[in-house]
C-alpha cells in the first residue's frame, strides 16, 4: 500500500520538482520533470528504464533523466523503503542533452555541471552501490525539505550539493568495487543474471554453486554480500515475479502457473507468493482492476505535482 505520494517543496520550488520518501504499492510507467536521484535503503525492486529492466538492490543510487520513461516491472514486495528528490533543471529538452543543468540557485559553475552531466550520461547503468555517505545525505536533504529548520535554504542547498558530490562519489566507489571483484564474485553475478531469466529451472543450492564452480558455503556467502538474499530466497524472488506477470496475462491456473514459475507444489507457491507479495494469488489476480485504479491515481497526483 501507498505509505507517501510524492510531495511538492513549496518553500522551495524553485530549487526542486518534488521530493519523497517510504514505500508505495508500485510505481507506474512515468517522466519526471526534472533530474531525479533515489537512494533505496532496503528491500529489492525491479525497475525499468525505457524497457531496460534493473533489479535495484538495497543501499543503492538509481537516477534518471526528464526524458526516460521509467516505472515497475512489476508489483513491488513488501519491506521496501527509499528516498528521492527531483532537481529543478534550467533546461530538461532531449534535444540538447548535454546542456542539460541544474538551476543557478544551486551554486554549481559550470564546469561543474559539465563534469557532472557528461559523467552521468556517460554511463549505461543508471544504478549502482551508493557510497557509504550517499544515503544520510540523501535523506537528511528530504527530512529538510518536509521539517525546514534553521536557515533553512542555505541548509538545503549545503545538502543538495553534498547529495550530488556523494552522487559522483559514488560512482568511484561503485567502479573500484568492479574493479576489486575477484573471478569467484565475477562468477556469481553471472549465474545471478542467468537466475533471473531461467528461474522456472530446478535450481538448487547445490546446482548453483556448482555452475559457479565453487563450495556450496562460498558460494552462499557471496550471494548474500552481494544481493542481501540468501540463494534461495532471491531465486523465490524472481519465480513469483515471473507468476505475476502469469497472473496478469494468462488464463492459467493457480497451479498451473506455480509449476510453469519452477514450485514444486500449489501449496509452497501459495505459501512463498504471500510471504513476498502480502496477498494470496487468486487475491492478486482479482485485484488487477484495482491496481489500474492505483496507477490512474498516481499519475495524476504526479501531473499535479509538475502542473
Amino acid at each position: 500500500m501507498i505509505r507517501q505520494l510524492p510531495l511538492k517543496p513549496h518553500q522551495f520550488l524553485d530549487l526542486f520538482e518534488e521530493y519523497g520518501s517510504g514505500s508505495i504499492a508500485r510505481l507506474p510507467r512515468h517522466q519526471n520533470g526534472g533530474f531525479e536521484v533515489h537512494y533505496i535503503a532496503k528491500g529489492h525492486l525491479h525497475w525499468e528504464i525505457e524497457g531496460r529492466p534493473f533489479l535495484v538492490p538495497p543501499r543503492s543510487v538509481f537516477f534518471t533523466f526528464p526524458w526516460e520513461t521509467h516505472g515497475s516491472c512489476v508489483d513491488f514486495e513488501p519491506g521496501h523503503y527509499f528516498d528521492f528528490v527531483v532537481f529543478r533543471l534550467q533546461n530538461r529538452q532531449k534535444t540538447e542533452p548535454a546542456k542539460v543543468r541544474l538551476v543557478a540557485d544551486f551554486g554549481l559553475s559550470e564546469t561543474e555541471q559539465n563534469e557532472l552531466f557528461t559523467k552521468l550520461m556517460s554511463l549505461r547503468s543508471r544504478c549502482f552501490a551508493a557510497s557509504p555517505d550517499f544515503g544520510w545525505t540523501l535523506q537528511r536533504l528530504v527530512r529538510e525539505l518536509s521539517q525546514p529548520g534553521v536557515m533553512a535554504r542555505t541548509h538545503v542547498i549545503a545538502l543538495s550539493r553534498a547529495v550530488l558530490c556523494e552522487l559522483m562519489k559514488s560512482i568511484h566507489y561503485s567502479n573500484q568495487r568492479r574493479q576489486n571483484t575477484l573471478s569467484s564474485e565475477r562468477q556469481v553475478f553471472r549465474i545471478l543474471d542467468e537466475l533471473r531469466t531461467e528461474c522456472s529451472k530446478s535450481w538448487t543450492l547445490d546446482s548453483l554453486a556448482s555452475a559457479c564452480g565453487l563450495k556450496r558455503t562460498r558460494f552462499e556467502t557471496l550471494v548474500k554480500e552481494i544481493t542481501g538474499d540468501t540463494p534461495l530466497m532471491l531465486l523465490n524472488r524472481f519465480r513469483i515475479r515471473q507468476a505475476q506477470e502469469f497472473l496478469k496475462d494468462s488464463g492459467k491456473t493457480i497451479t498451473e502457473i506455480a509449476f510453469d514459475s519452477g514450485f514444486s507444489s500449489s501449496q509452497y507457491f501459495a505459501k512463498v507468493f504471500k510471504g513476498l507479495t502480502g496477498i494470496t494469488p487468486s487475491r492478486y489476480r482479482q485485484d488487477q482492476d484495482n491496481l489500474a485504479v492505483y496507477d490512474r491515481r498516481f499519475l495524476k497526483a504526479l501531473a499535479r505535482l509538475q502542473d
